[in-house]
């Protein structure tokens, strides 16, 4: 009986002293002077929090019944801001808040400055943002002015984390952002989980992009020049681009990245691999993700800068009310620096797989679109298990128009204007593989479903596409060579099945195609002879 008493007190005596260890490691911003009233400015308590937190080799800094105006507030090593639910943080009115301070790592425009943000870190370690409360960036405050747009540097971002590595962003709401909403700049190991990104000036999808107020820039979620990356669970509704990876400096790299599981609303491309792209930008997968009510791009992967962009993976995508492509792949020639004299990469754009991807309501414009530039093809991209609906309504004369280059222009699918081709348009490409591709319109389209332009080493294969007795043919192939179009067919009556253009056409073949929809096999224009055509075999 004495032994178990002895034993029953000494467990008493640990759980005491763990419970007090633990609560040790938790730092009250209202020690420290903080009212979270949302009226007086909370900035330096909740910065000297930190700073014990820090100090003491690390902890929780614990927000909670209140709403905390703050400037910028300085994460450091081994620190986790936890704010919880019924808690908010939120940036100030006053810009003198959010100082401007010298940085070792150089910023957008190429100076070496922090630029401006409600929580920023630098060099840290082991930092994280948690909790279930909400970051209200006050963005609305910041749209008037000299602040508004384009003057994103002036107006504070939420997060922005430099040159750290081991964080951890999760559950948070971040709401409301003046800029950028959350940016991670050469950092390494970083976990993004069920987080909720609201942040959309302009919420209406059918009103122009600016019909309210001015925008602000607010992507939802950007990665340059990051690695060993891992986003899951996450919802996020953004003013600009939704999630996006980037490369500001030629000699670094975004690579080792997965997205997962995550439903993208947004006022400009869903998920978007490029703008800024003069690094490498490899090893990228991202699957089971929803995108819908977007104005530009479902899907966008682009080099215009000197990126060097290969082994890319994305599956498992649906998509629904997109305003501009589906499917963007682009390789351009923009060449915009970031840093002072640095030297552009030759880019490339090569090894991508997507595959089972559905969507609905896709513009009538601008379709799906591959296109390198003349001499730099984009190579080796495969397109599997494709079920896409447009809405359609384009008209066959529209099919006969010119693709404008735009080889510099700021990329996304809307640069080339109304398309030719109602589902795929492939320029200047190697290497394609297009395999179980359905397409379907809403209202009737009288252009081809399919327009490839000076694409060699083409194979579609089980496509299944509707078309209308209008349209020139359901699929045209220009100056293209070394193509093969087997177990395809059309879905409706169409006068063509095949259309071959071009005096620089040749080795194509036809295999085991149902014809029945077609009135004509195959025609010869521009150029073009039976020459170009090495083997046919059609299906009994």
């Amino acid at each position: 009986m004495r032994n178990l008493f002895l034993f029953s007190f000494l467990m008493v005596i640990i759980a005491i002293s763990g419970f007090a260890q633990g609560g040790s490691d938790i730092y009250d911003p209202f020690d420290y002077g903080a009212k979270g009233n949302g009226i007086t400015l909370d900035t330096e308590a909740i910065q000297a929090a930190i700073d014990s937190c820090h100090h003491a080799g690390g902890g929780k800094v614990y927000l909670y019944k209140g709403v905390f105006i703050s400037g910028t507030i300085i994460l450091k090593n081994n620190v986790t801001l936890y704010i919880e639910a019924g808690a908010t943080l939120k940036g100030s009115n006053n810009l003198e808040d959010f100082p401007t301070k010298h940085s070792k790592h150089p910023s957008y425009e190429g100076n070496f400055e922090t630029n401006k943000m409600l929580i920023y870190s630098e060099d840290a370690k082991n930092i994280s943002v948690i909790g279930r409360g909400i970051i209200d960036g006050n963005g609305d405050h910041w749209v008037d002015g000299p602040y508004g747009f384009p003057s994103f540097s002036k107006r504070p971002r939420i997060i922005h984390f430099r040159g750290c590595e081991n964080i951890v962003v999760r559950d948070i709401t971040l709401y409301n952002s003046a800029s950028w909403v959350q940016s991670y700049q050469s950092c390494n190991n970083i976990v993004i989980e069920g987080i909720t990104v609201d942040s959309r000036e302009n919420k209406d999808i059918e009103k122009p992009r600016f019909a309210d107020v001015p925008g602000r820039n607010t992507d939802g979620l950007d990665l340059e020049d990051c690695q060993q990356v891992r986003i899951s669970n996450c919802f996020i509704n953004s003013g600009d681009d939704g999630i996006c990876i980037k490369s500001f400096s030629p000699n670094e790299a975004s690579r080792d990245i997965t997205i997962t599981n995550c439903i993208i609303s947004t006022n400009a491309s869903g998920i978007k691999i490029g703008t800024e792209t003069a690094g490498k930008i490899e090893d990228i997968t991202i699957q089971n993700c929803v995108v819908y009510d977007t104005r530009v791009d479902a899907i966008s992967i682009i080099t215009v800068d000197g990126s060097q962009i290969e082994r890319i993976n994305i599956s498992g995508i649906t998509c629904r009310n997109i305003k501009g492509s589906a499917i963007f792949i682009r390789l351009g020639n923009r060449f915009r620096t970031y840093r002072e004299n640095a030297e552009i990469n030759n880019p490339h754009l090569k090894d991508v797989i997507i595959e089972n991807i559905q969507g609905t309501r896709i513009s009538e414009k601008y379709g799906c679109i591959i296109a390198g530039i003349k001499n730099i093809p984009v190579e080796n991209i495969v397109l599997r298990n494709i079920n896409l609906e447009f809405e359609g309504g384009g008209h066959a004369e529209q099919s006969y128009q010119d693709v404008p280059q735009r080889e510099g222009a700021y990329p996304n699918g809307l640069i080339f204007g109304d398309l030719p081709a109602y589902g795929f348009y492939i320029r200047y490409a190697k290497n394609i593989i297009l395999d179980n591709i359905q397409l379907r319109v809403t209202n009737e389209d009288e252009r081809p479903a399919i327009i490839c332009d000076e694409v060699e080493q083409l194979e579609i294969i089980r496509l299944k596409a509707e078309a209308s007795s209008n349209s020139p043919e359901l699929i045209r192939l220009i100056n293209s060579k070394n193509a093969i179009i087997s177990q395809s067919r059309s879905a409706s009556p169409v006068p063509v099945f095949l259309s071959i253009y071009g005096r620089n056409s040749a080795e194509i073949i036809l295999q085991n195609n149902p014809f029945s929809n077609a009135i004509t096999m195959y025609i010869f224009k521009d150029g073009a002879s039976k020459q170009s055509m090495i083997s046919e075999r059609r299906l009994k």
